[in-house]
């Protein structure tokens, strides 16, 4: 390994899924420092307590040294160790940023889509890395820790690396605060004895960058925009508000304040600032205020949604299994048989609502797939009432609270709490003798083992959470089908997909390769860029900090309008246009980091992203294969209902004009 990735492994926090809380100018210093050593180690150059000279500029074939190198070697001048330190220092994010996509490939981490890193399982368990050249590595952390607390002499590598460490003080992070006062001298010791690196550790050391306060010499004013800007904006009365958001960014920059109501939110709407919440908004931002009293409401204190930090990662991997595409894979023909029977209700001639049909279709398979239960129809609809009505009264505030306490209302919440005991009482372990086993499992689990962490009065809300998620990709199945219908000649070739696939009786996960599901999953990439059902985040200002010049301080509300940069013309060439070709080479357009973010950004990107896209994907194909269907009116023009997610107006609705194929479950197709 680069001392830049062996410095990450030992700076990795277990426990929160990210780097020990080190000062960040010394840890870039010691990127940076870690480059010169690899640098040193391959013969390029050479350092004394004065001078850092080249000696070979032949390439590395190492895409981490090798820009450094060339950059060395274009220098005219001489200069000391430490002003390479500090110059190399700017480039610490690009470095381990490489140095942890190389440790993933590796099969040393495993990275959460949400920025989260962790050991992989097999590491985690063995305490040793893949093998490399036929030798298995010991893991790196257990190896520094014995030598700091044991007679063991060290290798030269291992001197290096324990002085980079301790002159960003990550020694600290990596012992007990008991093993750090025993081991106090030898870390002085050991740090001192190697003469390259104890060169580039004193530069390391004596680097200095000032303040952010103090580097920077002009704070501008937040350009802000009000009620009039709303009301004139086309997008805005037409409820799109990622268009409103990325227009309002055009014009006044992407970060801007929104003074309405009395309340003074700051928006930031870009790609780069999309990225620069996944790398500092762990550090920034706190997602627990504006759901507090929501979260009051259905009885519970706290949950993943507004969580942070370590308790947010170690909650997202007690939910990981039970949220994981692999559960709508080993189950698709359950998915299969309970779309064909929601589909059953939908009777030839009827005219149903959209959202309202797809949120069954999809919160039945969830209910199933995620809690192991059935539940009445009148149930769901009871949930999403309740749950519509808290958002508006507890997290939008444009509702009276009173009006949560109606008769009707404690009806809709006496459905939840009937719900939380219906789930708790069919996972007991006889219940679930011989069952797969489900998310609820899971969170059962952590509680058992960890009834402080999840107590009992936190289990219920946990529960439901899938089923509340379902209200949200019901409304995204609302606007594929939508789509579909709007655009008929893309409906057939999602026909043809689909009738190829089940050709020869209900295929199995395998069988839904990216050639089998090309247009089909392209199609439901641009719905899900076109109309983001969850198109912001709302956040707090827990720390101070400036950006782009603009002073944003303590306890500041801040909604991240991550989905603006679907917007962007610099992102997606003619954004308002339906295009899944956008999605092929060469444009690619996806792929650009941050401006394609349907499922959010930041640590609370969601975790079911994988299960969701999936189940869209077999969701229209079992509709494009069975349900032939029309608009009404035949004309209908999509209108938006933004609030409280966005979602199809109420009006869009579709006549079932029959079916193409029999809904009886077809036979399975032969893998053989």
């Amino acid at each position: 390994m680069t001392f830049a990735e062996e410095l990450l492994l030992l700076l990795l926090h277990e426990n929160t899924g990210y780097l020990a809380p080190v000062p960040e100018w010394e840890m870039s210093c010691a990127f940076a420092g870690g480059v010169l050593m690899d640098l040193s180690l391959k013969n390029r150059i050479d350092t004394d307590l004065e001078t850092l000279s080249l000696l070979n500029k032949t390439p590395t074939g190492d895409d981490i040294l090798d820009p450094i190198l060339d950059e060395i070697a274009r220098e005219e001048n001489i200069h000391s160790p430490r002003f390479w330190v500090e110059r190399i220092a700017a480039r610490a994010e690009t470095i381990s940023d490489k140095a942890f996509a190389r440790l993933v490939n590796m099969g040393i981490l495993d990275f959460d889509s949400a920025g989260f890193w962790s050991l992989s399982k097999k590491v985690s368990r063995s305490r040793r890395y893949p093998r490399v050249d036929g030798v298995p590595g010991e893991e790196i952390k257990q190896r520094i820790t014995r030598i700091l607390l044991t007679d063991e002499i060290p290798d030269p590598r291992d001197i290096a690396i324990i002085g980079l460490l301790h002159n960003c003080d990550g020694v600290r992070a990596l012992l007990e605060p008991e093993e750090f006062e025993i081991a106090e001298q030898r870390i002085e010791l050991l740090s001192g004895m190697d003469l390259i690196g104890r060169t580039i550790s004193e530069a390391v050391r004596s680097s200095y960058r000032p303040p952010e306060a103090l580097r920077t010499r002009h704070r501008k004013k937040l350009p802000s925009i009000g009620l009039l800007d709303f009301l004139r904006s086309h997008a805005m009365r037409h409820g799109n508000l990622p268009k409103f958001f990325a227009e309002q960014a055009k014009k006044h920059g992407p970060v801007y304040q929104i003074n309405a109501g009395g309340r003074k939110l700051v928006v930031l709407a870009s790609q780069q600032l999309n990225l620069w919440t996944g790398k500092k908004g762990r550090l920034l931002l706190r997602t627990r205020d504006y759901l507090e009293e929501f979260q009051q409401e259905w009885g519970t204190a706290r949950s993943i949604a507004s969580m942070d930090g370590a308790d947010h990662f170690r909650m997202r991997k007690a939910m990981r299994d039970g949220n994981s595409r692999v559960v709508v894979e080993d189950r698709i023909h359950e998915v299969f048989a309970l779309a064909r029977n929601t589909f059953s209700g939908w009777k030839v001639n009827s005219v149903i609502a959209v959202e309202a049909s797809c949120q069954r279709l999809i919160g039945e398979q969830i209910a199933e797939l995620s809690v192991s239960i059935k539940p009445p129809d009148h149930l769901l609809e009871d949930l999403r009432k309740f749950e519509y009505r808290a958002l508006f009264v507890h997290v939008f505030g444009v509702i009276p609270k009173f009006m949560l306490r109606t008769p009707r209302m404690k009806k809709y919440k006496q459905s939840v709490l009937d719900l939380y005991a219906q789930i708790h009482a069919t996972h007991t372990p006889a219940q679930r003798a011989g069952k797969r086993r489900d998310l609820v499992d899971d969170l059962m689990e952590l509680h058992h083992s960890d009834p402080q962490f999840l107590p009992e009065t936190n289990l219920g809300f946990a529960f439901i959470a899938a089923l509340i998620a379902g209200h949200y990709t019901g409304s995204a199945m609302a606007f594929l089908i939508y789509e579909m219908l709007a655009n008929p000649d893309l409906h057939e070739r999602i026909i043809a997909e689909a009738d190829a696939l089940f050709e020869n009786g209900d295929p199995d996960a395998k069988a839904l390769t990216p050639e089998a599901i090309d247009v089909t999953h392209r199609f439901t990439m641009e719905v899900l860029r076109l109309h983001p059902v969850i198109n912001v985040h709302r956040r707090t200002v827990m720390n101070s900090f400036d950006i782009d010049g603009f002073p944003i301080p303590a306890y500041s509300e801040i909604l991240i309008a991550y989905t603006a940069t679907h917007y962007m013309e610099e992102h997606f060439k003619d954004p308002e246009k339906f295009d899944i070709d956008r999605y092929l080479p060469p444009r690619d357009e996806h792929k650009q980091t941050g401006a394609y973010v349907p499922f959010g950004t930041g640590t609370h990107t969601c975790g079911g992203r994988r299960w969701t896209e999936l189940q869209l994907v077999i969701n229209v194909l079992l509709i494009a294969r069975h349900l032939e269907m029309e608009l009404v009116p035949k004309n209908y023009k999509l209108k938006l209902s933004p609030f409280p997610k966005l979602s199809p107006s109420k009006h869009c609705k579709i006549r079932i004009k029959g079916y193409r194929r029999p809904l009886a479950a077809a036979q399975p197709a032969n893998s053989d």
